[in-house]
Order: structure tokens, then C-alpha cells, then sequence
């Protein structure tokens, strides 16, 4: 009976933590609406959650930053699936924080919620739909089971660069894209690239037929596993936790992800390759429950973007250099990285490409993706003549 009791209790708890802080409040809370937690409740819940996650933020420090907070202060949170300890992301997350609260006097505030403390990508993306959560950061790829257009983002070579992307969504596309999100109930805050998605395994991929079988686990996402199978690998879909486990017992031998998570998810003490096929953009979203972005005022949601917008800037400037360091850093630990060859190159635009093109036609329409790639077309055109100008 006992036992029982306590895990009633831990579930209450974590349920008034999910609603509570997945949202946006104001303080003090407890003074505006007597149904939510008091303030001894909420402390009690973080304490309990933070002891499970040492990315959340401390009960103790929380508690005390709201009792001497100012009266009307808006606490937003920001919910991510992502390891942001120790990486460039991370360190701008503090940076920027700081500065929202400088720049509001201290009436808007920011939280993080890291390692999926308040869910994995398919839930963030439901409970900022739903509104059971505020603010989420996650790549396009898992945002398609609530915004099935958001998967037009991730068209395998594409783009070829950086900076082209974020031209197009800045100049082009942003109006359009922001209507697929507010038709779920979502406002789409900021969109932009700022790295590459690369393959890695434990034995050499340097032509198209060392990719033939390889056992590669990809994002569950149809359109990734699709693109994938047209070059050749053996696709097994499952989540990073799983794969890395799958990789240490030899069912899997390759992954693809940012440069950074053979570091921060020490993949390099098990894989001993990089191949630097930077076949599909990083992409950074930024998604708010628009219910809950329409009640924020108009100088608040100025300041909101001009945090995400500020802080996306420094991301894309500082990343490249990020991941100079991180080249050094693995090759001194004995990991060989390399270019991807031209036949893996070509196969990325010529198949691959066109194989996920075919299944977007089919589901969302010919004359969504027909407009997307002309818009792309466009955006290409007026990018290459401001780069020569």
C-alpha cells in the first residue's frame, strides 16, 4: 500500500509539473488562479523532477527567482528533446536568456527544458499543438505527424548551403510555411539552418558500393528511411537511445546526424568513421502554441523574436567554427573523416532526391511541392545575384 501511495503521488506530481511549467504562467501564479499548485507545490514537483534530470532547472533557485520576482512577470518555457549541455546551442541558451530578462527588466523570463524532461519529439510536437506545452524546439523531421509540409524542409540536397536556406525562409517562404503551421494550431516563431547532417559508421563508406547494406539507422521518418533505401543502405528506424545501444551490440554499423553528436553522444568511442555527406539540412524550429502566443503582448512577442532571431544569428555565425574544433578534436582520437564521394554526391541528388520529391507529390499534393520548388528556384536566382553584387 505504501508502494502504491508513492506512485500516486509521483504522478500527481509529475503531471502538475507538466501542466504547470510546459506552459506559460505568470507570477505569482498561485495569486491569479487558486485551482493551479501553490508555490510549495510547484517547488516540491521540480525538486522531484530535477532530481530525475540534472539539465532541469534547480527547485530551490527557481522558487527563490520567483518570490523576489516582480509582480507580472511572464515565465515562458522552451521544451527540447536535444542535449544542449557543453555545445554552442547551450552556451547561447544562457547567453540569451540573460538578455531577455535584461532587455524586459526582468518581466519576461525564459526556461529550458532539455534531454526530453518533458517529452520526446513526437510528444513536443502534440503538446505545443494542443497547448499543453509552450514553446518547443525540434528539426522539421519530426514535426510531419502534426504539420505534414514541414517535411518539405528536409529534401535531401536541395540546398546548397547554409546560407541559402535561410535566405529562402527569410525572403520567400516564411509566409507560407507559418500558414501550414497555424492551420494545427501553431505559430511557426523562428525557422532557420545552421548545420549539416552527416553519415558515421564503424567501417569505410568512401564510393556508393561500400553504402550497398549498410545497416543504418535513420530518424523515424518515412521520407528520411525512403532516401536512404534508394541509395542503398539497409534502413532500421528507431530512436537515437535505441540505436546507440544497437551499435554497441554490431546490429547496427552506421547513423546520421550533426557533427556534434559523435561527441556529445560519445558516438566516437564507437564508430570510427565520418562521411561528411551533408546530405540534408540542421534545421532549427522554434514552435509556440499560438493560443498561448496571441496572449503574450504586443511588446512581449517583440521581444520574444527578437531573442530567437538574435540568438539563431549567433548559432549560424559561431557553428562552422564549432565544428572546426570538433574535426580536430575526433581526428586526434583516431576518427578518419572525409569527404563523401562524387558518386554518393550525385546518388543524393539525382535518386535520393527525387525519390522523396515523388512520395511529397503524392501525399501533399503536386501543387504544394511545385510551388515550394519554385519558390526555391526563385530564391536561388535572387541569392546568387546578391552574392555577386
Amino acid at each position: 500500500m505504501r508502494q502504491s501511495g508513492m506512485r500516486t503521488a509521483a504522478l500527481l506530481l509529475f503531471l502538475i509539473l507538466l501542466l504547470v511549467f510546459g506552459g506559460c504562467s505568470r507570477s505569482p501564479a498561485s495569486q491569479e488562479d487558486p485551482a493551479l499548485p501553490s508555490a510549495t507545490e510547484e517547488a516540491s514537483a521540480e525538486a522531484e523532477a530535477s532530481q530525475e534530470d540534472p539539465a532541469l532547472p534547480s527547485a530551490t533557485e527557481e522558487a527563490s527567482a520567483e518570490a523576489e520576482a516582480p509582480q507580472d512577470v511572464i515565465y515562458l518555457s522552451m521544451a527540447t528533446s536535444g542535449n544542449w549541455e557543453d555545445i554552442v546551442r547551450g552556451r547561447l541558451w544562457d547567453e540569451y536568456t540573460r538578455k531577455l530578462s535584461e532587455w524586459s527588466g526582468g518581466k519576461l523570463q525564459m526556461r529550458g527544458y532539455f534531454n526530453g524532461s518533458l517529452g520526446n519529439d513526437l510528444e513536443l510536437i502534440e503538446g505545443v499543438s494542443e497547448g499543453t506545452l509552450c514553446i518547443i524546439n525540434s528539426v522539421p523531421s519530426y514535426q510531419i505527424s502534426v504539420v505534414p509540409e514541414a517535411a518539405l524542409l528536409d529534401v535531401p540536397g536541395l540546398f546548397d548551403s547554409i546560407e541559402e536556406y535561410n535566405y529562402f525562409i527569410d525572403n520567400y517562404y516564411m509566409e507560407t510555411l507559418q500558414s501550414y503551421y497555424q492551420k494545427h494550431g501553431i505559430r511557426l516563431l523562428a525557422s532557420s539552418a545552421f548545420d549539416y547532417r552527416v553519415l558515421t559508421s564503424n567501417r569505410p563508406v568512401r564510393s556508393r558500393e561500400e553504402l550497398q547494406g549498410l545497416k543504418l539507422r535513420t530518424m523515424e521518418n518515412k521520407y528520411q528511411m525512403a532516401f536512404w533505401q534508394a541509395l542503398g543502405a539497409t534502413v532500421i528506424s528507431m530512436n537515437f537511445n535505441q540505436a546507440r545501444l544497437a551499435i554497441q551490440q554490431d546490429l547496427l554499423e552506421a547513423q546520421e546526424n550533426p557533427l556534434g553528436y559523435m561527441v556529445s553522444t560519445g558516438l566516437s568511442d564507437l564508430q570510427n568513421q565520418v562521411i561528411l555527406t551533408n546530405h540534408v539540412l540542421m534545421i532549427n524550429n522554434y514552435l509556440m502554441n499560438e493560443e498561448q502566443y496571441q496572449a503574450l503582448s504586443d511588446e512581449n512577442k517583440e521581444l520574444l523574436h527578437r531573442f530567437l532571431n538574435e540568438m539563431d544569428a549567433q548559432l549560424v555565425q559561431e557553428q562552422p567554427m564549432d565544428n572546426e574544433k570538433l574535426v580536430e578534436q575526433l581526428r586526434s582520437e583516431g576518427i578518419e573523416i572525409y569527404d563523401a564521394s562524387g558518386d554518393i554526391r550525385n546518388a543524393i541528388r539525382d535518386i535520393g532526391r527525387n525519390r522523396v520529391l515523388e512520395m511529397l507529390r503524392e501525399d501533399l499534393g503536386a501543387a504544394v511541392v511545385d510551388d515550394f520548388l519554385a519558390k526555391v528556384e526563385q530564391s536561388r536566382e535572387a541569392f546568387a545575384k546578391e552574392q555577386k553584387s
